[in-house]
C-alpha cells in the first residue's frame, strides 16, 4: 500500500482461517473489492495443523489440512481477493471513517467481517500435533468411535469430563486426564464417572505425546515426585481452552459474550452497523472447519447484501 494513499474495499476480512477463507471467496466473486487480514506467517488458520480431515464434505477418502487450505487460498486469489500475511490489527475504527491499522499501515473499508477464530492454542505438550494420526481436538473431527476404541480424554475444563461421559457410551475403554487437576471433582461427579466405566487419573500432567504404531502414546509426568507414566490408546482427545480475540474489539466498542465470543444476530451483525462476525470467534459451538465455512459463506451473503444496498441508496 503507497503510504498516504486512502485506498477503500468493499470488505475488509480479518483473519484467513476456513471462514475467513470462505468468506473471502464468497464477497470476491460477487465482485466486491475484497482485502483479507491474516496476523500469522501464512494462511490457512487451523487447516495448517490438520493432518487429515474426515468431515469436509466432498472427501471421502480425507484430505490433508494444508492441502484444502492451499486449494481455498488460490480460489480466494482467482477470484480477485487480496491477501495479506503478517498483518496483526492493532487498531479498529467503526466510526463514519472506518477503518483497521495494522504495523503496516491502515486500511479503510464499507464492512468488515471479522473472521479471527478462537486461538486454540492446545495444553503445550511435547509433539502435540493438530487434528489427525490419532489426535484430535474435536470429537466431531476425530476418526469415528466404535465399541472396540481405547480413548484417553485430557483437558482441565467441564467439557472434558461432559466428552469423556458422552464417548464412554460407544467407546471400548476411556480414562479422564485430569491436567493439573483444574477440574473441580465434586462427588456426583466422581459418581457418574464410575457410573460409566471411566478411569480417572489425577496428580499427573500430560508432558508429551508420542507415536506408538497402531496406538499414539501419551506421556504424564507426576505433579508432585515427577516420576512419568504411560498410556496409550487408539484415540487421544486433547480439549484445550478457547480465548476469542476480544481486546481490540471491545475497545472499539464491539459486544462480546462474557466467554469472548463476539455477539451476533442470526445474520452475523455485531452491535455496529456494517460490521460482521463469522465462526468461532462468533460461536465456540461452530469450531469445525465445515461449519466455519458454512458460515463464512451466509455471513459473506449477508455482508455482501448490505454493500449492495448501500451503494445503491448513496
Amino acid at each position: 500500500m503507497i503510504m498516504g494513499l486512502k485506498i477503500m474495499y468493499d470488505v475488509i476480512v480479518v483473519g484467513a482461517g476456513p471462514t475467513g477463507l470462505a468468506v473471502s471467496i464468497y464477497c470476491a466473486n460477487s465482485g466486491l473489492r475484497t482485502l483479507v487480514l491474516e496476523s500469522g506467517e501464512e494462511a490457512g488458520g487451523r487447516m495448517l495443523r490438520a493432518r487429515s480431515i474426515i468431515n469436509y464434505p466432498g472427501f471421502p477418502e480425507k484430505i490433508a489440512g494444508r492441502e484444502l487450505a492451499n486449494r481455498m487460498i488460490r480460489q480466494a486469489e482467482k477470484a480477485g481477493a487480496e491477501l495479506q500475511t503478517s498483518e496483526e490489527v492493532i487498531n479498529l475504527s467503526c466510526r463514519k471513517d472506518k477503518f483497521v491499522d495494522t504495523k503496516k499501515g491502515a486500511y479503510h473499508f464499507k464492512t468488515l467481517i471479522l473472521a479471527t477464530g478462537a486461538g486454540m492454542t492446545g495444553l503445550g505438550m511435547h509433539d502435540e500435533t493438530w487434528i489427525g494420526d490419532g489426535v484430535s481436538y474435536c470429537l466431531e473431527c476425530s476418526e469415528p468411535l466404535t465399541e472396540e476404541t481405547d480413548m484417553i480424554v485430557i483437558g482441565n475444563t467441564q467439557k472434558a469430563i461432559d466428552e469423556a461421559i458422552y464417548v464412554s457410551k460407544i467407546a471400548k475403554h476411556v480414562k479422564l486426564v485430569n491436567h493439573v487437576n483444574s477440574i473441580t471433582m465434586e462427588p456426583k461427579v466422581k459418581e457418574r464417572l464410575e457410573k460409566n466405566r471411566i478411569e480417572l487419573i489425577k496428580d499427573f500432567v500430560g508432558e508429551a505425546v508420542k507415536s506408538e504404531p497402531p496406538h499414539k502414546q501419551l506421556v504424564l509426568r507426576h505433579l508432585r515426585n515427577s516420576t512419568l507414566r504411560k498410556l496409550t490408546a487408539n484415540l487421544i482427545l486433547v480439549i484445550s481452552p478457547v480465548v476469542p480475540f476480544v481486546s481490540v474489539l471491545r475497545k472499539a466498542g464491539i459486544a462480546t459474550h462474557r466467554a469472548g465470543c463476539i455477539a451476533v444476530d442470526e445474520f452475523g451483525r455485531t452491535n455496529i452497523e456494517g460490521i460482521y462476525a463469522a465462526g468461532s470467534c462468533a460461536s465456540t459451538m461452530k469450531d469445525i472447519i465445515p461449519s466455519c465455512v458454512g458460515d463464512g459463506t451466509t455471513i459473506a451473503a449477508c455482508a455482501c447484501l448490505y454493500v449492495k444496498n448501500k451503494t445503491l441508496h448513496s
